[in-house]
């Protein structure tokens, strides 16, 4: 698999690339917050808002993460320890052949440039970094998947995609936070991670009507990362939320899908502002 690095800024040693191993992170000397693990069979748990009319504004809202390089976060108002990306995926020609789809992620918002600190923790002038604009990733699904079998282009698989590239993207708890909560607007992503996926393992991945489960390559990674939040102490939890309340993802995931073709499964790990 092949590991493609975004927002390469000057930054010290604890500014992490995601999908390390934790342990071998702090023989190094990296400083990384060490919380209580978690069960997998209890985490990947579905969001439920304090009241059904919340929004995502409503309950989360912008401020400066706990790390070294000072970005905002989507952080819940009555928690700091919570926050919030969105996530998309979109597909032209859905069910066709000649289908083409894309994903994105939202994981920083944007704010005055007057909220930003002027340096980094370790020095370095924050004034070229553009950490007061939108933090976005987009980029065409892979027709091979991660195990590099060509695959179909499908909204389902972009949607999947894109929240398994918001888990490799980074050591989210090294900002501090022991809650991820992943806005989405596809009740397929949020309804496997929460209760099928499960199911189908205790079935041998068939369906409830004795037919393989579609997309079990991508369902495999995210269990893998489930385990990999449990055992740093990140919950993680999925809202089902409306796509109007999603536009900036949607966006974003249709113009990945308008992108040239990508082959080859990559993980989009990187150091992220």
């Amino acid at each position: 698999m092949d590991t493609i690095v975004v927002n390469n800024f000057p930054s010290n040693v604890d500014i992490l690339l995601g999908g390390h191993d934790l342990e071998l992170l702090r023989k190094m000397g990296v400083s990384i917050p060490k919380f209580p693990s978690l069960e997998p069979a209890e985490n990947f748990t579905r969001f439920v808002p304090p009241n059904a009319t919340d929004t995502p504004e409503m309950l989360f809202m912008p401020k400066i993460n706990n790390c070294s390089i000072p970005a905002p976060r989507f952080t819940r108002r009555s928690n700091p320890r919570e926050f919030l990306i969105y996530t998309d995926g979109a597909c032209i020609e859905n069910g066709n052949e000649n289908a083409s789809a894309g994903c994105a992620f939202v994981f920083r918002p944007e704010v005055p440039p007057s909220m930003i600190p002027p340096s980094t923790s370790c020095g370095h002038s924050t004034r070229t970094m553009n950490l007061h604009t939108l933090g976005a990733c987009n980029f065409r699904l892979e027709s091979g998947g991660p195990n590099g079998e060509i695959v179909p282009q499908t909204s389902n698989r972009a949607e999947l995609r894109a929240i398994i590239a918001v888990l490799q993207f980074r050591l989210w708890h090294n900002e501090g936070f022991q809650r991820l909560v992943i806005a989405t607007d596809s009740s397929y992503a949020v309804e496997g991670s929460t209760n099928w996926i499960r199911k189908w393992q205790q079935n041998g991945w068939q369906t409830s009507n004795r037919r393989p489960v579609k997309n079990r390559d991508l369902w495999e990674v995210i269990i893998k990362e489930l385990g990999k939040c449990s055992r740093a102490g990140l919950e993680v939890q999925l809202w089902l939320i409306p796509r109007s309340l999603n536009s900036v993802a949607d966006r974003l995931a249709k113009e990945g899908a308008a992108l040239a073709d990508v082959e080859r499964w990559a993980n989009r790990s990187g150091v992220v502002c």
